[in-house]
């Protein structure tokens, strides 16, 4: 059975980066890269992104279709335990894996739920909700590093990181002048991605020590232009085995970071099916835009990447998978799940497990396939026995967690 997760959303933000070294100096226009991948830039681009590596992609229509089996070999199915209302999650905004803990970020629940490995649940920060000492009103994002065995979690109400060992206990509060969207740690280092501090229209990645959670970010990248309240849903940065993957919104370079540094430098080319002009220009309103910008650009997010694969998703319907190896890909429609019978696009954003990716079927898609299986063939197949005896389609979500090829 075929089921893509679509996700289309209504607006679209294209953006220039801008590499801000220690002098922060900003290069100059350049339009010989852009005319040569057919897109016209506005604003300042970094040296990273001169150096990309330019990545052509195909999108497939509703006839062709990606098949599983083409770049994932196992799969495991983990269910999260829901046994008391402090166990249920809203909306698993980033999973964490270290060691026997599973820890989910659940920013619309405001808070980190740890689980251990077989899913059942331990602990959460629901109980620190609040305006006194060591609590917080509103929860962000969290980092992890395993090497510490840290977990970083960042609130911006009131603006402060609370740092967390694996067991869930809280170590100390540092109290900081600054937030981010969205954090990932990378050894010594922690990123963070956020709404540029005078402009809320362009974004930027900022990098701070970790004994040093106190001092102001510096800035590594940077993106000026958009739309005032136009964002993606997903997670524009990604953990990596060594460092981290970022991807503005909305923007088609994809950058390695590691010990604070761009080492790597994608660009992907999505063709005619990209934005062809930047329609960013003074003045526009959200409402303007997104009656006549809809549906142009491709904004890249939850980047997942195992040797030579890179999957990530877009704010669009298609879901890709990139062979780096050879700067080719494809975005796809139609999936195919030649060793599940049903079939998920949506990729939950996770860190702490090399070479996997993890997608979360929707509740109503199971429920239906195992009602279909029923009537068909009146007993379900090993498979989705298991499927069966873990889910609660009024519990907590199921995710499958996949070794990709």
């Amino acid at each position: 059975m075929a089921n893509g997760t679509i996700y289309i959303f209504q607006w679209i933000n294209f953006v220039l980066f801008t590499f801000n070294t220690m002098k922060k100096t900003c290069f100059h226009y350049v339009w010989g890269l852009a005319i040569s991948i057919g897109w016209t830039l506005n604003g300042c681009v970094s040296g990273a992104s001169l150096n990309a590596e330019l990545v052509k992609l195909e999108t497939h229509g509703i006839h062709d279709e990606l098949v599983y089996s083409s770049f994932l070999k196992s799969y495991e199915i983990v269910a999260l335990s829901d046994s008391v209302p402090e166990a249920l999650i809203k909306f698993p905004d980033r999973i964490l894996f270290a060691e026997d803990r599973i820890f989910v970020v659940d920013r619309f629940g405001n808070k980190v739920l740890m689980f251990d490995r077989e899913g059942n649940f331990l602990k959460s920060t629901a109980s620190m909700t609040g305006k006194g000492h060591n609590e917080y009103i509103r929860l962000m994002d969290a980092a992890m590093d395993k090497e510490g065995r840290t977990l970083y979690v960042h609130c911006d109400a009131p603006y402060q990181i609370m740092v967390f060992d694996f067991d869930l206990n809280l170590k100390e509060v540092v109290q900081t002048d600054y937030y981010m969207d969205e954090m990932v740690a990378d050894g010594r280092f922690i990123y963070g991605i956020r709404t540029l501090y005078r402009d809320e229209t362009g974004f930027e990645l900022v990098v701070l020590e970790q004994d040093r959670l106190q001092d102001t970010p510096r800035v590594l990248l940077s993106s000026t232009g958009g739309v005032p309240g136009r964002r993606t849903t997903g997670k524009s940065l990604m953990q990596a085995v060594d460092g981290a993957y970022v991807s503005f919104p909305f923007d088609t370079h994809v950058y390695k970071i590691r010990n604070a540094e761009v080492v790597e430098t994608y660009n992907m080319d999505f063709g005619e099916e990209g934005l062809i002009e930047n329609p960013i220009r003074n003045g526009v309103t959200p409402d303007w835009f997104d009656r006549n910008c809809a549906d142009l650009n491709w904004s890249i997010v939850n980047m997942t990447v195992s040797d030579s694969v890179m999957l990530f998703n877009t704010n669009r319907e298609y879901a890709f998978m990139v062979n780096t190896d050879r700067k080719s890909g494809g975005g796809y429609l139609n999936f195919h799940n030649d060793m599940l019978p049903f079939s998920f696009s949506r990729i939950i954003p996770t860190g702490g497990l090399p070479g996997t990716v993890v997608y979360r079927p929707f509740a109503e898609t199971i429920a239906e396939t195992l009602k279909q299986y029923r009537e068909k063939e009146g007993t379900l197949p090993p498979e989705l026995q298991e499927v069966e005896r873990k889910f609660n389609p009024d519990g907590n979500p199921l995710l499958i967690v996949w070794k990709i090829k």
